[in-house]
């Protein structure tokens, strides 16, 4: 799985910094944090790391590709958040399948990209208001594992839990957007970025 620099790291710390200098309203999401990533990868030359950016979307493709020695990675970054034990992401919309849970489940079932989150909270403390970033790598083999007859309606939601204790829920409203509730301990998170 693709990990990012110490070096990379520091130039995204940077980065997030001259981001909350110019926007005080919230943390970095989206497309802005998918640039964020894609220039620390580029930041470190001696890494000599091949990337290049798709903007993403809502679909299961990566937004960023990068090639280390002949391998080559295959990522999707989301912002994400954590509370209590779990980190909960939103995914690609599925509404193409028109609520076939054996179609949808085939699909879940072949990711094509690990993902990169970085959650963020504030915490407004006796210095000011902080942003406090973690960067979560999530191994996409642990986003697969559900069965088709598994799914378990409440209210307007299905949801099932496959064995790494990952939660899925998909949400027909929202035209059939996926969303995943991931346990932390099964991802590998680095150190805090604390901004402000």
């Amino acid at each position: 799985m693709y990990r990012l620099t110490p070096r990379m790291l520091q130039h995204l710390t940077t980065s997030l910094g001259k981001y909350h200098d110019l926007f005080m309203g919230g943390r970095c999401s989206g497309w802005e944090l998918e640039e964020l990533i894609v220039a620390a990868i580029k930041s470190d030359t001696q890494a000599q790391h091949q990337v290049r950016w798709k903007e993403g979307g809502h679909d299961a493709e990566a937004d960023i590709t990068v090639k280390v020695n002949g391998n080559t990675h295959f990522l999707q970054i989301k912002s994400g958040k954590t509370a209590r034990q779990y980190i909960t992401l939103s995914g690609h919309r599925l509404g193409r399948y028109k609520g076939n849970l054996n179609a949808i489940t085939e699909y879940l079932n072949e990711p094509k990209a690990d993902m990169v989150s970085a959650p963020c909270r504030k915490d407004d403390g006796e210095r000011g208001r902080q942003y406090v970033y973690s960067i979560c790598y999530i191994d996409a083999a642990q986003l697969a594992g559900v069965k088709a007859a598994d799914w378990v309606k409440h209210g307007a939601i299905y949801r099932q839990t496959n064995r790494h204790g990952v939660e899925f829920s998909l949400r027909p409203t929202m035209s059939w957007q996926i969303w995943w509730k991931i346990p932390l301990s099964i991802t590998e998170q680095t150190d805090e970025i604390v901004i402000g």
